[in-house]
Formats: C-alpha cells, structure tokens, sequence
C-alpha cells in the first residue's frame, strides 16, 4: 500500500517542480541589451543611460554613452547624455563639441581607453586601422 502511494505522488511531485521552475522563469524579468563583440553589451542602466557590460555583469563604460558604433572587434562612441532630439532622428551621426569625451574599447584585448578628446580619440582609431569615415550614431532610446 505504502509502495502505490509513493508511485503516485512522486509524479505529482516532479510535476509540480517543473510548473515551479517554468513559472519562476516567465516571471524573471528580461533586460533588453545590444550584442557587441566578444561578449561585450551595451544595456541601460537604472535610469535608462547606455553602458558597456562584460557579459559577467562588468562594467566596462559606464553610463551615459551619447554614441556609438562598432568596427569589427572595436567599440568607439562619445560619453555623455544623449541628445533630446537624438529620439526622433537616430540615422544622424553624432556631432560632438570642444568638451565631448569619446572612447575606445578594442573587444578583442579588452582594453578600453576613455576620456579621449576627439584628436586622441581619431588617432586611436586610426593606429586600430578603423575606416577615417566612421561615424558614431546615438543608441535607440531604450523600452522597458
């Protein structure tokens, strides 16, 4: 008798564990992210400001990231808030002033050069053999 009663309810059980694990799975919420090379994201932040992650939670640029782009295994973009107007046109590319930063991650090394003003920030790029005509463009607002 004890042996039926057992061979029922062990199935019940794992049942129950496997509409546990699906429904703590569909609760969890998702993070929305852009992939970059090399295991590397661009996500918001808590206020809703680009960062670069590592994908183990690192942060590797902190936010606001005002425009980026990617060339093979090179990250490069601006720091600071993005522009207002940035939302309702994202095909324009970016145009810094006198006091814009910039920075450089090479994906591949893990190297990250930030705090660039614009002279130090072409040189780099071009000692990492990036195009001269690469153009920066602000990342898409961010929808939670």
């Amino acid at each position: 008798m004890h042996q039926r009663v057992v061979c029922r309810v062990i199935p019940l059980v794992l049942v129950a564990m496997v509409a546990a694990t699906l429904m703590s799975c569909a609760t969890t919420p998702v993070r929305p992210v852009v992939v970059l090379p090399n295991d590397y994201y661009l996500q918001p932040d808590d206020s809703k400001q680009s960062e670069i992650v590592k994908r183990d939670g690192r942060l590797v640029v902190p936010a606001p990231i005002a425009a980026y782009a990617v060339f093979g295994e090179i990250v490069a973009g601006a720091l600071g808030p993005v522009s207002p107007s940035s939302g309702q046109y994202v095909d324009l590319a970016f145009t810094g002033n006198s006091n814009t930063r910039y920075f450089v991650l090479d994906t591949a090394t893990g190297e990250v050069e930030s705090n660039l003003d614009h002279a130090d920030w072409q040189r780099r790029l071009k000692a990492l053999n990036v195009p001269s005509d690469f153009e920066i463009l602000p990342p898409l607002p961010w929808q939670q």
